[in-house]
């Protein structure tokens, strides 16, 4: 099993892919080249998909399943792959198949080429975008852009600008930009500055993504003089600098939606209320950071705030930011919440901190997981999907195996009146195997996301 991390934004640039030949022992005939798909920001520059092509970003890879799993927008598309066939272009590391398809992170993006055997759709060709260059003399460097944004606009004479689309600006920025998305650059072109000689920097989601370029190069053609492009952008920006969230966004886009974060307050005193759910957090001391580390494998979003945005909060960020977690400072902090209209929430923060990740759809609980599998349903089937040979040490009673390779051959064998479990031993080839057959055509499906390990026919389950 290979597991990816995590998110930039723009689809794999156009290159020339040819199918692969179909795996040993399967089939030679291809039955059909379906239509093929492409994230929505991909219509930024691809206006046409190939047939038999999938443009998105890369979310997990399976040796064991002999399986990859790609992101478009909402929906997950499992892809099989024969090992001594696919061919992987452009991964960070080279090498044999399993490195190099463990080395290309979670969200990365990827323009994939495949052919249908059958009714299994089998991946021939994966190509990873590559760096997208710019010209040096057009490039602001992370060292450069940090003391721009430590003297600010004013006295550092600049005007930043983040080309990502509105989403992810919600997300964090870095301090002291602006939105002004890419996708609508020409209906938003207005926030720039009317001196056409000023500094203006654009970034983006990295060096693969296309947006700043591009609306460096809009700009340019609008008259700007002196248009750069942070090209590093927010993934290596965030690795070693805070960024920052407005009240706004922070009441819109994350409490009033109910998403999970963590909610720090810094600030010495929380005399006349806190914002909601905020927990107390005012030096970031190694006590302090030790509570984040057990949240380290969620990766939870981490908002600070103080009492102006300027007090401690920078400095409390600045220290999570050094022990490995990216945080964002609250703009403004209590008093910009005030300034805004918004609520304080009464007394003090809290002490704990809990964060509980939104489960993905199909998830199913640990403790439902756990009843289900101690006396399985009439109307439920629980679909062990690990291979034949890890079945040596136990399988749940009454449970199905079809390996997660075979799964999307062999779906015909399983009961579309039912409601089918997908298990694995970590969760990725149940999740891979839920959206296999949500492809299918089953509405009934879950996934059980946490380990499960057999010994001595004993389960253990992961929490």
């Amino acid at each position: 099993m290979t597991r990816l991390i995590p998110t930039p934004l723009l689809c794999a640039a156009a290159i020339g892919l040819a199918l692969a030949a179909p795996a040993r022992g399967e089939p030679s005939e291809v039955k059909q080249a379906p239509e093929g798909k492409q994230a929505k920001i991909c219509a930024t520059c691809h206006k046409t998909v190939e047939a038999g092509t999938i443009r998105g970003h890369f979310d997990d890879a399976s040796m064991k399943a002999k399986s990859i799993q790609v992101r478009v927008d909402g929906e997950a598309v499992v892809l099989g792959f024969d090992p001594a066939a696919l061919e992987v272009v452009n991964a960070p590391e080279a090498g044999d198949l399993e490195k190099a398809l463990g080395s290309i992170r979670r969200g990365a993006e990827i323009r994939v080429v495949y052919a249908v055997d059958g009714n299994v759709k089998r991946a021939g060709k994966l190509v990873v975008k590559p760096k997208l260059e710019v010209p040096a003399d057009r490039l602001v460097t992370t060292e450069e852009l940090a003391k721009l944004v430590a003297m600010g606009p004013a006295k550092g004479k600049y005007f930043l600008f983040d080309a990502r689309p509105g989403p992810k600006f919600a997300e964090g920025f870095i301090p002291t930009a602006e939105s002004l998305p890419f996708p609508a650059f020409e209906k938003e072109k207005g926030k720039l500055p009317a001196d056409k000689d000023a500094l203006v920097v654009f970034y983006c989601a990295g060096v693969t993504c296309a947006m700043s370029p591009a609306a460096r190069n809009a700009a340019e053609a609008l008259g700007y003089t002196n248009a750069k492009v942070y090209h590093d952008g927010l993934p290596v920006w965030s690795r070693t600098h805070v960024l920052a969230l407005t009240p706004k966004l922070l009441k819109e886009a994350w409490l009033d939606k109910q998403q999970p974060l963590v909610l720090l307050d810094a600030r010495a005193s929380a005399k006349g209320g806190v914002i909601p759910g905020a927990v107390a957090f005012p030096k970031a001391g190694q006590k302090d950071l030790d509570r984040l580390y057990k949240f380290r494998k969620a990766k939870p979003p981490i908002v600070v705030y103080d009492a102006d945005g300027t007090t401690s909060a920078p400095a409390v960020a600045a220290k999570i930011v050094a022990a490995g977690y990216p945080a964002m400072v609250l703009t403004g902090g209590v008093a910009a919440w005030k300034a805004a209209g918004y609520e304080l929430a009464p007394g003090a923060p809290a002490k704990g901190i809990v964060y509980v990740p939104r489960p993905k759809p199909g998830e199913v609980p640990v403790p439902e997981f756990k009843a289900l599998v101690a006396a399985i349903p009439a109307d439920t089937v629980v679909l062990d999907v690990r291979n034949a040979d890890e079945l040596a040490n136990g399988k749940f009673e009454g449970s199905v195996n079809i390996p997660a390779d075979q799964l999307a051959s062999r779906a015909g064998e399983l009961p579309k009146e039912k409601r089918i479990v997908a298990h694995c031993s970590t969760g990725t080839r149940a999740e891979m195997a839920y959206n296999t057959l949500k492809g299918a055509g089953f509405q009934n499906v879950a996934f059980f996301a946490k380990s499960v390990e057999f010994e001595a026919g004993k389960a253990e389950i992961g929490e």
